[in-house]
């Protein structure tokens, strides 16, 4: 049977460790092209038999996933000393064994950045879902009209670049602004975003009924509306990566940015982000860049659940140097459309429980780690120790995920519109189906900022 992508670095890792045995395969480097052909990159100088014997045995294991010019680097070879002292190298826990890797891609770079800590005041939501029509827009027009409503200032983002959602819902004609958050993005490509453009790129609702405030940045604005023709050239330019003075800027360092921008406590209490749905690069963004209290919705359904499994097994193969305790305790599940009866809603929530057992024992794998002093040219993450407990470095009972929240299902927002239905806003009206996810920001905030109650 060939060898498929998956099996891969199982296999190089296996044929390495055979030979060098486990601790020279995890002072190397495995490097992994945009094609997903492997190489592996030793961090000491071999023997040329020992060279020529394991380029032999890695090109015949893994077959068209070996690397053509080089399939084995000795230390000493050129361009060895730059991939061994590469920092962005992970280190990644496989079955059997733990390897450092720099994983090459086009797309998709960004879903392998760590996650960032928690961002400063203003606190900062994500709402984020696998697939859309569960709910994850409207929740977010909710949340920001209760905040509002208790006479707070909300910032509301549109990350859904592809599927715009909140400028119909939070704006009308009268306060939709000139330019969106696809502008944004381009413009950004060609010069520096000034203050003068950023003030027209938002727009205040009027669903804040006088009380509080909500601003609104849409993924289109007026500009884009008029000039329909241009909206899907501008969509094909929006991801790409920016070079300034030397510095390459991704999708995720963009929105960072562009978010950091308004993140300004004197002028928000709360920055609700509507990110795109599925694993699209946004939302790497989203969920990694933003430091943000991250919300995933999904339906009691397959679907949901793969989706959570791929996210999250994803995550638990990387050491992010101690950051998983404290990103873990900023995701919370939640399911939409939920039924309203208890028993029917607690198979969602030991199918996330069950996901969590099963993926989260990734999370404590190969993280204990020593300091040593290795020769400047060797890969600069330390080696593992396995004689350290995973407990000393990161202790069980802070990798605990919140709780899942649940949505009742209400059929009165089902094809949500406020700009027809204003009463869907009225706070008798949304609390209680939206109660619990209401608490949750609430809670989230009271720290930073005095919540009327």
């Amino acid at each position: 049977m060939s060898i498929k992508f998956d099996d891969s670095l199982g296999v190089l890792a296996g044929c390495v460790a055979e030979v060098l045995g486990a601790d020279q395969l995890m002072c190397g480097v495995v490097l992994r092209d945009s094609t997903g052909r492997l190489a592996f990159f030793s961090s000491v100088e071999l023997d040329q038999d020992v060279v020529n014997a394991l380029s032999d045995k890695l090109s015949v294991a893994l077959g068209p996933y070996a690397r053509k010019d080089r399939v084995l680097v000795n230390s000493t070879d050129y361009g060895a000393a730059s991939v061994l002292g590469n920092e962005s190298a992970l280190r990644v826990q496989l079955t059997h064994h733990k390897i450092s890797l720099i994983d090459l891609r086009i797309a998709g770079a960004d879903w392998l950045r760590a996650p960032v800590t928690q961002a400063p005041p203003p606190s900062r939501f994500v709402f984020s879902s696998i697939k859309g029509g569960v709910g994850r827009s409207t929740s977010l027009a909710v949340v920001a009209a209760e905040l509002a409503g208790r006479g707070l200032r909300v910032l509301a983002v549109d990350l859904d670049i592809e599927a715009p959602g909140l400028g119909p819902i939070l704006l009308n004609e009268d306060t939709l602004p000139e330019f969106g958050l696809l502008d944004a993005l381009v413009e950004n490509g060609i010069s520096p975003l000034d203050e003068a453009f950023l003030a027209d790129i938002i727009g205040p609702s009027h669903l804040s009924y006088g009380k509080g405030r909500i601003d609104v940045i849409p993924v289109l604005g007026k500009r884009s509306l008029n000039n329909p023709a241009e909206v899907l050239a501008k969509i094909a330019r929006a991801y790409n990566e920016n070079i300034v003075d030397d510095r390459v800027d991704t999708i995720l360092d963009q929105i960072k940015s562009l978010i950091d921008s308004f993140s300004d406590p004197r002028r928000y209490d709360a920055i609700l982000i509507d990110a795109r749905a599925g694993l699209h690069e946004t939302t790497a963004s989203a969920i990694l860049g933003l430091g943000a209290e991250v919300f995933l919705f999904g339906l009691d359904e397959p679907q949901t659940f793969q989706g959570f499994k791929i996210l999250l097994a994803h995550m638990a193969r990387f050491d992010f140097d101690g950051i998983p305790a404290e990103w873990l305790s900023r995701f919370t599940f939640i399911q939409g459309k939920a039924p309203s009866e208890l028993g029917a809603r607690q198979s969602f929530a030991e199918q996330c429980q069950n996901l969590f057992t099963e993926v989260g024992s990734g999370f404590r794998k190969g993280l204990a780690v020593v300091d040593v002093e290795l020769e400047e040219e060797v890969f600069h993450n330390p080696p593992w120790n396995d004689d350290i407990s995973d407990a000393e470095v990161l202790p069980s009972e802070d990798l605990q995920l919140s709780e899942p929240l649940f949505i009742l299902f209400d059929p009165r927002f089902s094809g949500f519109n406020p700009q027809k239905q204003p009463d869907l806003l009225s706070n008798g009206v949304y609390t209680s189906s939206y109660g619990q996810l209401i608490d949750k920001v609430i809670s989230s905030i009271q720290v930073e900022t005095e919540v009327p109650l």
